[in-house]
């Protein structure tokens, strides 16, 4: 049961803070436990990379120019096209396959999955980047936090989580008096969404939704900026909707993030240090996708840049740039990737 004094306490602070977000956005520093970069060995030749976000393009050149002053025969490029998911940047040789929802059209070419490797987090709230995914409701309800298994109840009827109930109306969630029998309306975005591959995948374990399920307009055809802003309306204007969307489409003091716990009761609020740290559970990592045989060592020139990335020097870049630098323990898992 949820308390609804915790409620309003969470509420209350959320929606002060939320004029002060795109300031924060910019705000978090390098963990100085990261490592400095230490180069392996020399490397020379040419890298390309291909990517669907102008944001990570920039990124990508900062980093190329860097690593190019300490291994000046090195050349790393980056091109920008019309490609999704968002959050994947293909680095290397016949990596086109990478750019599709998930992983089949690649491992039916190459016999083996893509080879990745986190390279920093989601932005929390700025529009032009890769950002973090929230879940919101309107701004009058009492309700403060979930965890993933009621946020699969509320979506999906397989609950694959394991909940024990489906979950239909907010007095399941623990709030009473006129919010006790009212019906919960989930809404979202499109199928083929990113945001949505990413939900489905994370919070439901790939199950389809519910036919309560309603995505604002009903246009299987628009982009995301424009779905936003129909949820953003409709969430406004349902007392007792709940949404998912990307943290930069939804500020507004018309609605509300909520807490969110994961499979083992951590908690993560949704304020800029628990996206920093990775403890938001729907925060979202950016990636390199490459094609990796496995067994196979990387070759030298991609470790060495690979590595460069993961230093103090690569995620200083990272947040120049205004995304969000991979944690000193998360950066550790990554480099021994590598090996």
């Amino acid at each position: 049961m949820k308390s609804l004094l915790l409620g309003f306490v969470v509420a209350t602070t959320v929606l002060a803070a939320n004029t002060h977000l795109m300031a924060q956005a910019t705000s978090v520093l390098v963990d100085p436990a990261l490592p400095g970069y230490a180069p392996q060995r020399p490397v020379a030749g040419s890298l390309a990379g291909i990517s669907g976000m102008d944001t990570v393009e920039a990124m990508m050149g900062a980093w190329g120019e860097a690593f190019r002053k300490i291994h000046p025969g090195a050349n790393i490029t980056i091109g920008q096209k019309n490609v999704g998911p968002e959050e994947r940047i293909a680095l290397g040789p016949n990596t086109d396959e990478v750019f599709h929802s998930d992983n089949a059209v690649f491992e039916d070419t190459y016999g083996y999955e893509p080879f990745r490797v986190k390279i920093c987090l989601a932005a929390f709230v700025l529009k032009s980047h890769v950002s973090a995914i929230g879940v919101f409701t309107h701004k009058d309800n009492p309700l403060a936090r979930l965890s993933l298994a009621e946020l699969d109840a509320l979506y999906s009827a397989e609950r694959r989580r394991g909940y024990p109930a489906d979950l239909t109306t907010w007095g399941q969630l623990g709030l009473t008096g006129e919010w006790a029998d009212k019906p919960v309306h989930p809404y979202g975005f499109y199928w083929r969404d990113d945001v949505t591959k990413y939900f489905r995948e994370l919070v439901m374990l790939d199950a389809p939704f519910k036919d309560a399920y309603r995505v604002p307009g009903d246009d299987m055809k628009r982009r995301t900026p424009k779905v936003s802003q129909d949820i953003l309306t409709a969430l406004t204007e349902d007392r007792y909707g709940i949404a998912f969307g990307n943290f930069s489409y939804f500020q507004s003091d018309q609605v509300k993030p909520l807490a969110l716990s994961d499979r083992n009761g951590v908690l993560g609020q949704p304020v800029l240090g628990d996206m920093a740290s990775g403890r938001y559970p729907l925060q979202r990592f950016v990636y390199f996708y490459l094609n990796r045989p496995p067994g196979q060592p990387l070759d030298p020139l991609v470790k060495e840049f690979i590595l460069f990335v993961l230093s103090r020097e690569g995620q200083k870049l990272v947040a120049k740039d205004h995304y969000l630098p991979l944690p000193a323990a998360i950066a550790s898992v990554e480099r021994g990737k590598l090996e």
